[in-house]
């Protein structure tokens, strides 16, 4: 693997986090609307929101957020 393939899948990757994390506060923000803060759901969200927020924290450290 050269280094613009190598680059090219930590791009993709970074990509994926991003959408998966507007996909998910999107998805909090509905069960939010709807009163259903305390359902498993939003509570496995929550978390898993969180997980991205560290997990991106990693590129914003080193500059590339």
């Amino acid at each position: 693997m050269d280094d613009n393939e190598r680059l090219a899948r930590f791009e993709a990757v970074l990509a994926a986090l991003l959408a998966e994390q507007e996909s998910v506060c999107v998805t909090l923000e509905g069960l939010r609307a709807q009163g259903k803060t305390r359902t498993a759901t939003y509570q496995q969200l929550t978390a898993r929101k969180l997980a991205l927020k560290s997990m991106l924290g990693a590129f914003e450290e080193q500059g590339l957020l």
